[in-house]
C-alpha cells in the first residue's frame, strides 16, 4: 500500500511538484545527451513547463504485442497507486495517450478498458523539441500551431515567444477547453481555438511561424496563405503508410514561397479522417508462412537513404515496413502480400503483389535522379502540388493527393 500524500493536500502538492521537478530535469538531461536539445531558450522552457498539469491522466497499453482489441489502462496522477508510473510515463519522452474516443476529460475513469480509439495524445518529446528548434523561435514572433492536443508544444512555444504570441487550433472542443484551462493554470497566455486545423486561423493571421502537430497528405492552401513575409512553416508529409514520412519546410520571402521535402524518421499522427495501412493483421503471419524464394538483384537500400524511402512511400502506395523484424520486411496488407529481404539480397515473397520488384524499380529511378535526399515541393496556381527532384529524363516526381473537388479532374496531369 502506497503512503504518498494526496496531491489535493498541501503536503501532497509540494511532494508532487518536487518529484515532478526531478523527473523533468532528468528528461531534459536525456535530450541533451542525445544531442536533440541544443537551444538554451527551449531548454529553459522545458525545465519550467509542468507537463504534469497538462497531462493529469494518461493511458498505457496493458496488452502484449498485437492482440485485438487493445487493452488500455488509465493512470490517474491524483491516485497514490498510479502516481509514480504516471509521472515516469509523462516525462519518459514517449508519446502520451491522453483521450479515448473523444471522451469528456473530466469524466475519465481510472482503470482498464478494452478497444476504442485514441483521439488525442502528446507527441514524442524529442520530435516536439526538434520541430520547435527548427522553427528558430525568438521572443516577439507570432506562432500558429495546428493540432494542439493537450497543449504541451504550445506551452513551450509560449515560454519562448512571450504572452499573446501563440495561437493553437484543436479540432476536439473538449480537448481545446481542457488545454486552455490547464495552460491558464500554468500562467501561460495562449489562444486555444476549437476548429479545423486545415483552415488555420485567419482571424490572427499572418503568422511568422506555423507548425502542424498532425501529418498531412498535402499542404492546406488556406494555411500556406496565412504565412507572413519572412515566415517559416513546418509540416510532416504522409502517404498512406506510416513507415516513411517527410518533413516539409516552407519559407516566404519577397512574396514568393519556397517549399522543400526531405525524409524524416518520425512524424505526427495523420490528420483526422486519414487512415494509414497497418501490418497489424500480418504481424504474426510474416515469417510463419513460407513463400517463393529467389536471388535478389539489388541489395536492400540502407535505412539512412531517407530520400529513397520517402519516394517509395508515395510512388508505391500501400506498403508498410515492420521495423521490429531482423530482416527488411515490407508488407502490402490490402493485397495480403509481403517480401522479406536478406542482407545478401535474397528475397522471400508471399502473395500476388510483386512487392520487391516494385521497390527495385523505384530504387533504380531514385539512382537515375541522382539519389536525392531533398525534393522541391511545387505549389501550382490551381492548387495541385508536385514533389520533384532531378531533371529531364531522370526526373523523379509525384503529385500529392488533393481533396475531392479541389482540382478539375479534366486538368489533372497537366501543368
Amino acid at each position: 500500500m502506497s503512503h504518498c500524500p494526496s496531491p489535493a493536500s498541501p503536503a501532497g502538492a509540494v511532494a508532487l511538484e518536487a518529484e515532478a521537478a526531478q523527473v523533468r530535469q532528468a528528461m531534459v538531461r536525456r535530450l541533451e545527451e542525445q544531442k536533440v536539445l541544443t537551444d538554451p531558450l527551449l531548454r529553459e522552457a522545458l525545465l519550467s513547463v509542468r507537463r504534469e498539469v497538462l497531462l493529469p491522466r494518461a493511458y498505457v497499453r496493458r496488452d502484449a504485442g498485437y492482440p485485438e482489441p487493445v487493452v488500455l489502462e488509465l493512470l490517474d496522477g491524483a491516485h497514490p497507486d498510479d502516481r509514480r508510473e504516471w509521472l515516469e510515463l509523462i516525462y519518459s519522452g514517449a508519446s502520451v495517450l491522453a483521450q479515448r474516443d473523444g471522451e469528456a476529460l473530466g469524466g475519465q475513469v481510472r482503470g482498464r478498458v478494452r478497444g476504442g480509439r485514441i483521439t488525442s495524445a502528446a507527441s514524442v518529446v524529442s520530435m516536439t523539441v526538434q520541430m520547435l528548434q527548427d522553427l528558430r523561435l525568438r521572443a516577439g514572433l507570432s506562432y500558429l500551431e495546428l493540432g494542439a492536443g493537450p497543449g504541451y508544444s504550445a506551452a513551450l512555444a509560449a515560454r519562448v515567444l512571450g504572452a499573446g504570441r501563440v495561437t493553437a487550433v484543436e479540432r476536439d472542443a473538449e480537448m481545446a477547453s481542457a488545454a486552455a484551462r490547464r495552460l491558464t493554470a500554468l500562467g501561460l497566455e495562449v489562444d486555444i481555438v476549437a476548429g479545423d486545423g486545415l483552415d488555420g486561423h485567419l482571424g490572427r493571421a499572418p503568422f511568422d511561424r506555423i507548425a502542424f502537430a498532425f501529418s498531412v497528405p498535402y499542404l492546406p492552401v488556406k494555411v500556406v496563405e496565412q504565412l507572413a513575409e519572412d515566415g517559416l512553416m513546418l509540416a510532416h508529409l504522409t502517404a498512406d503508410s506510416p513507415s516513411w514520412p517527410g518533413l516539409v519546410t516552407v519559407r516566404k520571402a519577397g512574396g514568393r514561397l519556397e517549399a522543400s521535402v526531405c525524409g524524416s524518421r518520425l512524424s505526427h499522427v495523420p490528420v483526422h479522417g486519414y487512415s494509414w495501412v497497418s501490418l497489424h493483421r500480418h504481424k504474426q503471419r510474416v515469417g510463419a508462412e513460407s513463400g517463393r524464394r529467389r536471388a535478389g538483384s539489388v541489395l536492400p537500400p540502407p535505412d539512412a537513404a531517407c530520400g529513397f524511402w520517402l519516394a517509395l512511400a508515395h510512388l508505391v502506395p500501400g506498403l508498410v515496413r515492420d521495423f521490429a523484424a531482423e530482416r527488411l520486411t515490407l508488407v502490402a496488407p490490402r493485397e495480403d502480400s509481403w517480401a522479406v529481404v536478406g542482407l545478401d539480397g535474397d528475397v522471400e515473397e508471399v502473395g500476388s503483389r510483386p512487392v520487391w520488384d516494385e521497390v527495385c524499380e523505384v530504387y533504380a529511378r531514385w539512382e537515375r535522379a541522382g539519389r536525392p535526399e531533398e525534393y522541391q515541393l511545387e505549389l501550382v496556381a490551381d492548387g495541385r502540388q508536385y514533389v520533384t527532384a532531378g531533371a529531364g529524363a531522370a526526373v523523379l516526381e509525384w503529385e500529392l493527393p488533393m481533396p475531392v473537388g479541389s482540382v478539375d479532374d479534366s486538368e489533372r496531369g497537366t501543368r
